[in-house]
């Protein structure tokens, strides 16, 4: 009986916040189709199309390609700021109108979210005799996470991110980590390299030479294809990209340290010190849930997810929309708890990752295109923070692979991708 009512309350929140996403999805306008982030990719995609593929990153050619989709005196400032194999992702929707390839792009970078939590639940240590539905309700809530409504209207490419880190995860799990360290690496450079500077010094400090071997590979495929595509004076202007795209999105308005601090002391060298100072704080606890988990298979749900928050919130241009990476995460964390539980679901460990996961929700939309100063100022970042230091303060001892944690990786069937939705 409360397995059931617990699902029903799930399912039901969840329906509804979703139901709110696509609404709100469907009432965009025409004019704002073409001025979503997605339309940055989509006239990318034109110029490479076109041949010229080198002036990707002339912000000048760019913005006048992007005003010619657009209402007479439309005034936007909207440059392409990705890595070049995001305009060839889109470029196969360049046959179709820009509003119908904005919402063809969404629909798919939305089922790629559902497929990156759907592979982070099949691979996920659920105990055996958990029933189907408790996985389905936590598909449901990791998809109507807060991330997902900024990252429908605009566009955005997470999507490909998040499948790509819940691939590794799922890798890590049939001990495959050569595969894990490809599929991480060629998602995050091949889309937002800057959200991912975390979890690569975490992989550095687990010194696991086959992930780390994975990796490269998965960035000198990235590196290549971007090559090929716009030549060195286009990898060039993605670098100098790189640069204008902190100093074009007010600092406040990010999500990072960088934007806590921002929101709280305003613009200034104090407060940008003070963020760096931060973002390095947050790498360096990074490498030390690397290091702890090295050699540990039962640490790997708590360590890489609290990497992966202090990777985010290191970053200093996180936005809202970013926060779906954090999706598939949520979901081998509810599997791990409910290994470590005996009785009905969900259990006390399973409902704190609920509660952690509904104030991140919670926070993302209240941070949402808000840049308000003074403190609290932004509220994401103390959330992925709460995040990453609950990750850090776990004993070692409920982590390291003792006998206790050898009967729940087998008796979950770790290694083998058992206790998936089909169970």
């Amino acid at each position: 009986m409360r397995t059931s009512r617990a699902v029903t309350i799930a399912a039901a929140v969840s329906t509804v916040l979703l139901a709110y996403y696509a609404i709100a999805w469907a009432q965009v306008t025409p004019e704002r189709e073409r001025g979503t982030d997605f339309s940055a990719s989509y006239v990318a995609a034109l110029l490479l199309r076109g041949g010229d593929g080198a002036q990707l990153y002339n912000q000048q050619v760019e913005h006048s390609r992007h005003l010619t989709l657009l209402p007479a005196g439309t005034v936007i400032n909207l440059p392409f700021i990705t890595p070049p194999t995001t305009a060839l992702l889109a470029l196969p929707l360049t046959v179709l109108d820009p509003g119908t390839a904005f919402r063809v792009w969404s629909a798919i970078e939305l089922i790629l979210v559902v497929l990156a939590v759907w592979v982070a639940i099949r691979a996920g240590p659920w105990p055996l005799q958990l029933a189907r539905a408790p996985r389905l309700a936590t598909l449901l809530v990791a998809v109507a996470g807060g991330g997902t409504y900024a990252f429908l209207l605009l566009g955005q490419i997470d999507g490909v991110a998040a499948l790509g880190l819940a691939a590794a995860y799922a890798a890590w799990r049939k001990e495959r980590p050569a595969l894990a360290g490809f599929w991480m690496a060629l998602a995050f450079a091949s889309t937002k390299p800057h959200l991912a500077i975390g979890l690569g010094i975490w992989l550095i400090a687990r010194r696991d030479w086959r992930a780390l071997g994975g990796a490269a590979c998965g960035c000198a495929v990235a590196a290549a294809v971007s090559l090929g595509l716009v030549g060195p004076a286009g990898v060039a202007g993605f670098v100098t990209a790189l640069g204008f795209a902190i100093g074009n999105t007010p600092s406040a308005s990010t999500l990072g340290i960088p934007g806590l601090i921002a929101s709280w002391l305003g613009g200034g060298g104090p407060a940008v010190a003070i963020g760096i100072t931060g973002s390095v704080v947050a790498l360096a606890a990074c490498a030390l849930l690397g290091i702890r988990s090295r050699g540990n298979p039962g640490a790997l749900e708590v360590s890489l997810a609290g990497a992966t928050a202090l990777s985010l919130v290191a970053s200093p241009h996180l936005l809202a929309h970013d926060l779906v990476i954090v999706a598939p995460v949520f979901a081998w964390c509810a599997a791990r708890a409910a290994a470590s539980e005996v009785g009905p679901w969900p259990g006390v460990v399973t409902i704190r990752v609920l509660v952690a996961w509904a104030i991140l929700a919670v926070f993302t939309l209240v941070d949402t295109g808000n840049a308000a100063p003074a403190p609290p100022g932004r509220l994401v970042p103390l959330a992925l923070l709460g995040i990453g230091v609950a990750a850090l303060m776990i004993p070692a001892s409920r982590t390291r692979a003792g006998n206790t944690a050898r009967a729940v990786l087998a008796q979950s069937g770790s290694g083998r991708g058992a206790g998936g939705l089909t169970a």
